[in-house]
């Protein structure tokens, strides 16, 4: 007989600041609903849906917050409680969770690291004896740390306390869930270091893709191009894009005059589709037309910078056999061996260096795109990563 599972997800943002995260919970769902009859409740304070669709196996049922103006003021003046694990649970949220506990017998809850940390209170008390399984990242901790670092008297101070607070509710939250997941080795590291007596309950499930959405029956023919794949939304996306245009570009151009260049993004900053427009660059906002333009690029760069989600763009680069240059930080977690599966580079220099090489020498980009692509097989095929998944749950 089948279990029940209740899976608690968010949307928070717009489309590309959430894509990696709605890739991952979407990929999740699909492999535990070969075991368990799922009913997904989304807060969408974006407004957006997810993707997939009812299913004999999957309800859907969403909950969208209506504004409410005190909420805003009080969290603004209170600016400790603005991460997602010192919000409080949103009243139809909890409404809606008690409504599906009080009509289900959930075995299984499974919460996404895009909620509120006080989600997992309220399900422990209405759902004592299920099991319960947290997708979780130190992100809030790890950036407070790293602002206090720079920082100076009550400043340095206030950042401290919000780590110190963060810290102390990661730990609460190791303790009150069944199963902790995280998407890196260092990132369960860092967990296990928070708790020795939960370590146990931590596991490692990498980003994954399913490289059926990648197959192609002709291989592809090449060109002098080079492919920027990252969210330019952002204002560290913004930053990125026009240090390209302004400082990386130009020694590109100046080896290879006729290099084109293609912008995968579907929101793009008015500054950088300026600069595109004025170099003829291609903007793809279609994310089924910009395989095809991966494809045909000899590189691809995913971002330096912190907060343009880098990772799925590097993982579906490498499955559509296209080299990656990008930075240490956008790497990080991954399965990378810089110069054999990857090109890493620190400074706009070492990037323009590491494109010349993938654009004069094609013979060396089908080198590390097979290497990649031979990493991915092994380390973050949903095939693969299904297995352990089912094997834990």
């Amino acid at each position: 007989m089948r279990e029940k599972m209740l899976y608690l997800s968010a949307r928070n943002r717009g489309p590309e600041e959430d894509v990696e995260e709605e890739a991952r919970t979407e990929g999740m769902i699909r492999i535990l609903m070969e075991r368990f009859d799922i009913d997904l409740l989304e807060f969408c304070r974006s407004g957006r849906n997810t993707q997939l669709r009812p299913d004999p196996a999957l309800r859907i049922h969403a909950v969208t917050p209506a504004p409410r103006p005190h909420m805003i003021l009080r969290n603004s003046l209170n600016k400790l409680r603005g991460s997602a694990f010192h919000t409080e649970t949103d009243k139809d949220l909890q409404a809606e969770i008690r409504r599906l506990c009080k009509s289900n017998a959930y075995t299984h809850v499974f919460i996404t690291r895009n909620l509120p940390g006080s989600c997992i209170d309220l399900l422990s008390s209405l759902l004592p004896d299920a099991v319960i399984i947290t997708d979780a990242q130190r992100q809030e901790s790890r950036q407070a740390e790293s602002k206090a670092a720079g920082k100076r008297g009550l400043s340095r101070r206030y950042h401290m306390l919000n780590a110190v607070l963060s810290r102390r509710d990661e730990r609460r939250l190791m303790n009150k869930t069944g199963l902790l997941l995280t998407a890196s080795e260092w990132e369960a590291l860092s967990f296990k270091a928070l708790s020795f007596a939960d370590a146990g309950k931590v596991h490692v499930i990498p980003q994954f893709i399913d490289l059926d959405d990648y197959a192609y029956d002709d291989p592809a023919i090449k060109e002098d191009a080079v492919l920027l794949h990252w969210n330019m939304h952002t204002s560290q996306g913004r930053d990125a894009a026009l240090t390209f245009y302004k400082k990386i570009y130009p020694l590109v151009k100046e080896k290879v005059p006729h290099c084109k260049c293609y912008i995968v993004a579907r929101e793009i900053h008015p500054e950088v589709a300026a600069l595109a427009k004025l170099d003829s660059s291609v903007i793809v906002v279609d994310v089924g037309d910009a395989y095809e333009y991966i494809r045909r690029s000899k590189a691809v760069i995913a971002s330096m910078r912190e907060g343009c989600g880098g990772q799925r763009r590097i993982l579906e680069a490498w499955a559509l056999r296209t080299p990656v240059v990008t930075g240490v930080k956008s790497a990080e977690g991954l399965t990378c061996e810089p110069g054999r599966n990857i090109l890493l580079a620190g400074t706009t220099g070492e990037i323009a260096d590491q494109v010349l090489k993938l654009l004069q020498t094609p013979e060396l980009g089908a080198i590390i795109a097979d290497q990649a692509y031979r990493t991915l097989l092994k380390h973050y095929e949903a095939g693969n990563v299904k297995a352990k998944v089912l094997s834990l749950v």
